[in-house]
């Protein structure tokens, strides 16, 4: 008889732990391609639709602080991580519950945010847990692949709620796109509900087992000891560079995912479910194949390599994007260039994620590269924040009003391509949306002139041997 517990059964570990990648990606689709589309197509600016994106992405900023937690509390007797992820799916669960409750999206926008933000902060215990998880029952010789599974499987869940979710806005509500995500995520969780992690651990906490060696076991000697250790790890350069890099790498994508996204919708004409068709489910495929190709890259040729090349590209498209504003309404031109873009961010990311595996010191390699991971989180949120005030900005520059008496009908352009009143012959609307591009396009390229003073090695090199604290 076949042992159904997941340290004892391939297929269910990596199924289990792919289905709750997917309960991860759902909700983020949700919010980062659906939501903010529906609020751009009922109106909202980018001011608005940034606050969405940044307070749904905060709580991944400070992620890290889960681990020490969760590695030293729990219930060893059902598992050393099992209770955290029942808890953490039971509150992602439960907060979305709670939306169905606010009677008018539109007009609830604080709210809103403020519901995002207690979900996302169950789901990023959730990938915490999870990770821990993975560590935890993984063969060593089945990490690499299932880890890629595992990527892949939260691409799925964007994909599922993004254009999945549109899909049932489009034939029926905003009401029944939530209640499909809890039925979603209920299910899921039955994975970990009825799953031991190890033989003989209680199932439920009043069923009979007990902890097992390694669900007692603690990752470190202390909490103390852990962040003693990780200040040590980032004393040096090139640990202090990558988390500068971190820091900035995904801020022109934060404000371009909320800029665009209006521009899209508001200037461009396209349907919400068009738009969110094209970066929820075509840009995640691309997505997955450029993060499979980006590793193949980085592998080949070096991390820092692949990176450099990969962001000059990234930045010489949102310069040349500033200056062909006469090819936006062309579809064609925006379905290339956006999928273009989406490809090279997914091989930009995987080389920054092979980067600050590498400098990060092996002793406390997994918590300080989650620290990494949080700060590039934390990257998108102020980028998304910004959104608002950048071109609060470029209005003073190039002001812009919009004709009261002009009657947008689906699939029009939302401005006057006749009006223009800037030197550079673009139509003004448009003008604020070029120089948003130019502006995040070189940040990027200056961005990536800390790279030649990153030393992967140096951790290892200059920390290892040495005595620890």
């Amino acid at each position: 008889m076949q042992k159904i517990n997941l340290s004892d059964n391939r297929l269910l570990r990596i199924t289990t732990l792919c289905g709750l990648y997917v309960a991860q990606g759902i909700p983020f689709g949700f919010v980062i391609y659906t939501l903010t589309a529906y609020m751009a197509e009922k109106g909202l600016v980018e001011n608005d639709i940034g606050n969405i994106v940044a307070w749904s992405t905060l709580p991944w900023a400070f992620k890290w602080i889960w681990g020490p937690i969760v590695d030293r509390f729990g219930i060893p007797s059902m598992g050393r991580r099992r209770p955290w992820i029942i808890l953490a799916q039971i509150m992602m669960i439960l907060t979305i519950g709670a939306m169905l409750l606010i009677s008018d999206l539109d007009s609830n926008l604080k709210l809103i945010c403020a519901m995002v933000f207690i979900h996302n902060i169950f789901n990023a215990l959730q990938d915490v847990s999870v990770d821990a998880l993975a560590v935890d029952i993984l063969h060593e010789d089945e990490r690499g692949k299932v880890n890629g599974y595992m990527y892949g499987a939260k691409y799925l869940g964007t994909m599922i709620g993004s254009s999945g979710l549109m899909l049932v806005i489009k034939h029926s509500n905003m009401a029944m796109a939530l209640i499909v995500q809890i039925i979603l995520l209920t299910a899921i969780m039955l994975l970990p509900l009825l799953l031991r992690e190890r033989a003989g651990e209680k199932l439920m906490p009043w069923s009979k087992g007990k902890a097992s060696p390694a669900s007692s076991a603690q990752a470190f000697g202390s909490t103390l000891q852990m962040f003693k250790t990780l200040l040590k790890a980032f004393s040096l350069r090139s640990t202090i560079l990558t988390a500068f890099l971190a820091l900035f790498i995904n801020f022109g994508i934060g404000i371009l995912s909320v800029a665009g996204t209006v521009l899209m919708v508001q200037n461009l004409g396209w349907q919400k479910d068009q738009w969110v068709n094209l970066t929820g489910f075509w840009g995640s495929l691309i997505a997955v194949a450029g993060s499979i190709l980006g590793g193949i890259i980085a592998d080949k040729i070096g991390q820092r390599k692949t990176l450099a090349i990969t962001g000059i590209i990234i930045g010489i498209i949102w310069i040349t994007l500033s200056a062909t504003t006469a090819h936006w309404p062309n579809k064609n031109y925006m379905i290339i260039v956006t999928l273009l873009e989406t490809f090279l961010i997914a091989v930009m990311a995987v080389s920054f994620f092979s980067l600050a595996m590498g400098v990060s010191w092996p002793k406390v390699a997994a918590t300080q590269f989650t620290a990494y991971m949080a700060i590039m989180n934390f990257s998108t949120t102020i980028g998304a924040k910004f959104a608002g005030i950048v071109k609060t900005i470029m209005l003073d520059y190039f002001p812009y009003t919009p004709n009261p008496d002009q009657v947008i009908k689906p699939g029009e352009l939302g401005y006057d391509p006749n009006q223009v009143s800037n030197p550079f012959g673009i139509p003004d609307a448009l003008m604020i949306y070029a120089g948003l591009y130019f502006c995040v396009g070189i940040f990027q390229l200056l961005m990536l002139l800390v790279l030649p003073f990153i030393d992967p090695d140096q951790s290892r090199r200059l920390l290892d041997g040495k005595q620890s604290l």
